[in-house]
């Protein structure tokens, strides 16, 4: 499957907590602290946006081109999954 049509969605059973307007994850003994796009690009994890989505969504948020921001949305994702924060949901058929 393409990268940029995997749909990520936040795992269920993690601490989250809003500090301050940021997201403290918590992650076994440990804590993750996500902070403007970061915690952008956790929000947009719905299991409904594709990696495409959201790369959109933070490339509006900032300004940016999309193409400069697909690798490291990826690279975010990919991570979070790794951390057992966010997780890979399967996609149906697209439109």
């Amino acid at each position: 499957m393409s990268t940029s049509l995997r749909v990520p969605r936040r795992a269920l059973g993690v601490r989250v907590r809003r500090v301050a307007g940021d997201l403290v994850i918590g992650i076994d003994a440990d804590a993750l602290e996500l902070t403007d796009v970061a915690k952008l690009i956790y929000e947009s994890a719905d299991g409904l946006n594709r990696v495409a989505d959201i790369v959109g969504i933070v490339a509006a948020a900032y300004d940016a081109d999309p193409a400069e921001v697909s690798a490291d949305v990826s690279e975010f994702l990919d991570d979070l999954v790794g951390r057992g924060v966010v997780e890979w949901v399967v996609e149906g058929p697209l439109g």
